[in-house]
């Protein structure tokens, strides 16, 4: 939690860490971190730049029901 983030808006920082296979990407396939793009929708486009939309994203936030879920990976 932090205030200096406006209420309603969820923050995700970008990682470059992942573990896709095949990708030919040296450095995201070592470094941790989460990938912003696993759950981006590639197909919702941002009509004047014709990119995918990387901001702005509508996410929905439910609380954690089983406590396993909250578990350190690590």
């Amino acid at each position: 939690m932090s205030d200096e983030i406006m209420p309603g808006v969820v923050s995700l920082p970008h990682g470059w860490g992942h573990s896709m296979r095949d990708t030919r990407q040296r450095v995201a396939n070592r470094t941790i971190g989460v990938n912003a793009n696993a759950i981006i929708d590639e197909s919702d486009l941002d009509v004047p730049s014709a990119t995918t939309v990387l901001n702005g994203v509508p996410v929905v936030v439910e609380a954690v029901r089983d406590p396993a879920l909250l578990a350190d990976p690590a």
